[in-house]
Order: structure tokens, then C-alpha cells, then sequence
């Protein structure tokens, strides 16, 4: 299968740095991100295997996603987590399926973990209770996290009429991210940290 993944804009890193193979890749899926496809979460895996140092892990992101089914869907915490966790099984199948049709010796390259892998990482433990406290104490970064909400859900906000108490709980999801695209996370013994994204 020909790989047609186009590099559009780097962050932090260059066109040189990728092919030099300079980065451990991780590949974050979005369960509420319409284009992960079976076919472009297969794209992703083949570029990603054409250009990390030593393996990939695919991150499901799961358990964050958890936040939405409670703000969006108004679900109680235990019922949203577990819808999130039934949807990033279907994505780890896909995943599955996947990595068997790969040649033998790549199938071994392509690690999948779940968000709770993410937070169980030194390098978060160590930025989220920073993160969290600028939240709440600097009114900029609040102001900040909150733009970003409305730049990507904008329409749904206001579809949903959220109110102050929803929209913070709302930002919990991006918060929960910063840490690994601030640092990459650790996994099974190594730093991932390069994450190719379809768009900011």
C-alpha cells in the first residue's frame, strides 16, 4: 500500500529530524474525531512505522473522551466511562485487525495503549498538578484553554448551552492532553514523543 501522509506544518521539530528517525512516534486517536477511519488510522501506522527510531504506540484516547459523554450527553461519570471504554475497544480491534495484515517483523513494532497508560507516566504525574493549578490561578491561561474549546466546539457549545460549570469540566479534557504533547509520555520503558495530529 503506497502511504500518501503529507507533512504540513512541524512544531518543535523538523522535516529532518522525522526522517532521520530521531523520535519514538505515537499515534493519539480521538474517538470523537470523524477521521480516524480504519483506512487513515492504517496511514498513520505505515508512516509512522516508515519514520520512528524503534516502535510506535497507537494511544487511544479513551477515558478523557469520558469527559464529553458528560458534558455533551449530560451521563452520569461511571456510565460516561464506561461508553468511552466500550468505543476504544472497537478502536483496539480495529488496530488489531490492522497489525495482522503487516509484515511479521513490523507487527512487533506497533504497541496500542489506553489514556490511563498516559497518566500513569512520570512525565505527566510530574506537569499535570502545574497545569491544573494555572488553570485556576491565571486568568490568561483559563482564558486561553477556553478559546481553544470554542475554536474546536464552537457550534456544539452553543448548540448545548453550556454553562460555566460545564465548559471548565470541558476543559479538563484539553488539560488532561498538554502534558504528553508538552513532553511525549513513557511507555513500556520509553518516551514517545512525536505525534503526528490531522490539523490543530
Amino acid at each position: 500500500m503506497i502511504n500518501l501522509m503529507r507533512i504540513q506544518t512541524y512544531l518543535n521539530c523538523t522535516k529532518e529530524d522525522i526522517e532521520s528517525k530521531k523520535f519514538n512516534i505515537f499515534i493519539g486517536i480521538s474517538l470523537g474525531n470523524k477521521y480516524f477511519s480504519k483506512e487513515n488510522i492504517e496511514k498513520y501506522i505505515l508512516w509512522g512505522l516508515e519514520n520512528t527510531k524503534t516502535d510506535i504506540v497507537v494511544l487511544i484516547a479513551d477515558s478523557n473522551h469520558a469527559i464529553n459523554y458528560e458534558v455533551f450527553n449530560r451521563e452520569r461519570t461511571e456510565k460516561a466511562l464506561k461508553i468511552a471504554t466500550k468505543k476504544g475497544i472497537e478502536i483496539e480491534n480495529i488496530i488489531k485487525e490492522i497489525v495482522q495484515r503487516l509484515p511479521e517483523d513490523k507487527q512487533s513494532l506497533v504497541k496500542t495503549a489506553k489514556w490511563d497508560d498516559t497518566r500513569n507516566s512520570a512525565n505527566y504525574k510530574h506537569s499535570m498538578p502545574f497545569i491544573l493549578n494555572e488553570f485556576t490561578e491565571n486568568i490568561d491561561f483559563y482564558k486561553t484553554i477556553l478559546k481553544i474549546i470554542n475554536e474546536n466546539l464552537g457550534e456544539r457549545i452553543i448548540l448545548h448551552g453550556l454553562e460555566k460549570e460545564r465548559l471548565d469540566k470541558l476543559a479538563l479534557y484539553v488539560l488532561d492532553e498538554l502534558p504528553i504533547f508538552i513532553n511525549g509520555f513513557e511507555f513500556d520503558g520509553k518516551i514517545y514523543n512525536l505525534h503526528p495530529y490531522p490539523g490543530f
